[in-house]
């Protein structure tokens, strides 16, 4: 920002200042919610550490949400040593306490706190590490979820540990991906899938997959098994819910078909629908970018950026495919992506990732 933008465009933010909570005192409970909605992470680091300093040493369940809300940060900073080495001064093992009569309940670190330190080890590169200490939280949230059974725990959720565990392992299979593991990867979707049989997330995740891995025929099966399990199994209401995401899994598998005005076509009537769908508008510009529709493709991507500032306008692919759009459309390539870093440093948070400007 400071090399390609004029001081007097810069946006200027007081990393130390008081927020506007923080001089109303607002509850602590507010002052994070608002540094979080504005991805203000470095005043988190500095709000959240004054405040461990601050709280009684016997306030446990107050200091741990703390260190959670500035681990958070940190890794949102890209501090992940930082983070590291203070989540092992903390020395962070379970979510449980041992109870009198055998049964471990009561929970001590937040779960996401868990979930937190095994991604964190991704990040560090240690990605078998972050796949095991995910598999260990999913199993430990099959044991909480069997003491929900047997006891009637209404407060546990039973329902809510079951999404839980659906997104562990969710992160498990990105972790296979991003280690181009596609054996593993496949073999754990179709586990997925099985174990999930009526979830048209997971469903249509598979198909994406193999997509992904190039699979176009087995991708095909998979959404058409999709699309009828859908009209089988799900209420009208259910089926018009779900009708966009069919949408989209078609206009996937005609993007890996080179069937750019088809693909074309699914894209805007799933954004006629929703307006805001980043991953839509994303592949719509490039089904444009093929079809040689540039003209068409830059004013939709600006039009979203604008729109919606806060997450259109901060979304690091979009912005990127702007930047490309840009130096393929017009010789004043770079005093536009100059625009657009300026525009986003108004709404952006602290992490994100000046290379998607491509300056």
């Amino acid at each position: 920002m400071i090399k390609h933008i004029p001081a007097d465009q810069r946006v200027l933010r007081d990393w130390n200042g008081l927020t506007e909570a923080e001089q109303r005192q607002a509850s602590r409970t507010e002052i994070l919610r608002e540094l979080t909605i504005n991805n203000s992470w470095r005043a988190m680091t500095r709000y959240t550490r004054s405040q461990i300093l601050m709280t009684p040493s016997d306030h446990i369940l107050e200091l741990i949400n703390l260190w959670y809300a500035r681990l958070l940060a940190l890794v949102k900073l890209g501090q992940y040593e930082m983070a590291q080495a203070e989540l092992d001064q903390l020395g962070v093992q379970s979510i449980e306490q041992p109870q009198g009569d055998g049964i471990r309940r009561g929970c001590m670190v937040p779960f996401e706190m868990l979930v937190l330190r095994a991604r964190l080890q991704g990040y560090l590169g240690d990605t078998y590490e972050a796949i095991d200490q995910l598999y260990d939280l999913i199993m430990r949230s099959k044991k909480v979820r069997l003491y929900s059974q047997n006891f009637n725990d209404d407060l546990l959720g039973i329902k809510q540990w079951q999404d839980i565990a659906g997104q562990l392992h969710l992160m498990v299979l990105n972790y296979l991906v991003e280690l181009k593991d596609y054996p593993a990867a496949t073999k754990h979707a179709r586990d997925l899938s099985k174990k999930y049989p009526l979830d048209v997330n997971f469903q249509s995740g598979l198909g994406r997959l193999y997509l992904q891995l190039g699979d176009l025929v087995r991708a095909e099966e998979v959404f058409k098994e999709v699309e009828t399990m859908v009209k089988s199994h799900r209420s009208e209401a259910e089926q018009a819910h779900f009708r966009l995401q069919l949408t989209m899994n078609q206009a996937l598998l005609a993007v890996t078909q080179g069937q750019w005005l088809s693909a074309k076509a699914a894209f805007e009537e799933v954004l006629a629908q929703e307006p805001e769908n980043l991953a839509a508008t994303n592949n719509l510009a490039v089904c444009e970018l093929y079809a040689g529709q540039l003209n068409e493709a830059i004013p939709r991507v600006e039009k979203l950026m604008f729109a919606y500032p806060t997450s259109a306008g901060t979304s690091e692919p979009l912005v990127f495919n702007m930047a490309t759009l840009y130096e393929l459309r017009t010789e004043g390539s770079f005093r536009k992506k100059q625009q657009v870093m300026v525009e986003v440093s108004k709404w952006a948070g602290d992490q994100f990732n000046v290379a998607m400007f491509k300056i």
